[in-house]
């Protein structure tokens, strides 16, 4: 068993398609950091819910591995917070608990208002036309009413302002806390349809970015991300039409 997993670990892992034939994800890695961040993004986007119990035989089918690199890649998870391992249950989905939420919320934001500021200080020509170019784009979705693209490019946007400030510490930062906020408002958005008006929150931080304010980069920054996380929480604590049903079910009966 140990050489054949070693001989295995020699081999990129390979995501099963619809078809039922393989596709090759990542070479030359341990198995377990290639299944990683396909598993860790199918969290984010809630494809296993909070409080859902991962299919481990289903994962090792999907990847075409055994259950050692799988339950490798469990732990990892559980040590970023994504999962819980449950004895004689396996790995559960965490919930999403408000209060902490909350402060990776408050995180993000301080992350964004700084790099913000750093970008509008520095100027730095690519990151520039890149954040100008995912805005627009980000008008165009929302004009259009693609509320899945939009969202996307939201998250690309936050992220170019992010990278374009040249601290790859604060970028690892926003990088971890975002595996969470992301999972919170994809869970969020998925209640609320797209708000036609939506990419204009973004204008007032271009425009500062493009001015070489930083002082007005950051407090643009702060001021959208106010609302963002006032909704987001907001939505994360409603109790889902699901649940209300089920409610008003158990209270007629």
């Amino acid at each position: 068993m140990a050489g054949k997993e070693k001989a295995g670990r020699r081999q990129p892992a390979a995501r099963k398609r619809t078809d039922g034939s393989r596709t090759r994800i990542v070479s030359k890695e341990p198995i377990h950091e290639q299944i990683l961040p396909h598993i860790r993004r199918d969290i984010v986007l809630n494809r296993w819910a909070p409080d859902e119990r991962l299919p481990e035989m289903e994962l090792c089918e999907e990847f075409g591995v055994s259950r050692t690199p799988l339950r490798d890649v469990l732990k990892i998870l559980e040590v970023e917070g994504l999962v819980m391992l449950v004895p004689h249950i396996g790995a559960v989905v965490t919930p999403l608990n408000p209060p902490d939420l909350a402060e990776k919320l408050e995180a993000m934001s301080g992350l964004e208002q700084i790099s913000a500021m750093k970008v509008a200080a520095l100027q730095p020509p690519a990151a520039l036309r890149e954040i100008k170019r995912l805005h627009k784009a980000m008008e165009e979705a929302a004009k259009n009413s693609q509320t899945s693209k939009y969202y996307a490019l939201n998250d690309e946007f936050h992220r170019a302002v992010v990278l374009g400030c040249g601290n790859s510490t604060i970028a690892k930062m926003h990088e971890t806390v975002m595996w969470h906020v992301s999972r919170a408002r994809n869970y969020a958005n998925e209640r609320e349809p797209l708000n036609q008006s939506a990419a204009e929150h973004h204008d007032a931080i271009v425009d500062a970015l493009e001015r070489g304010d930083p002082e007005g980069a950051a407090r643009a920054m702060r001021n959208h991300l106010a609302e963002v996380i006032a909704n987001v929480l907001e939505r994360v604590t409603a109790p889902t039409s699901r649940t209300t049903d089920q409610e008003m079910e158990h209270t007629a009966a």
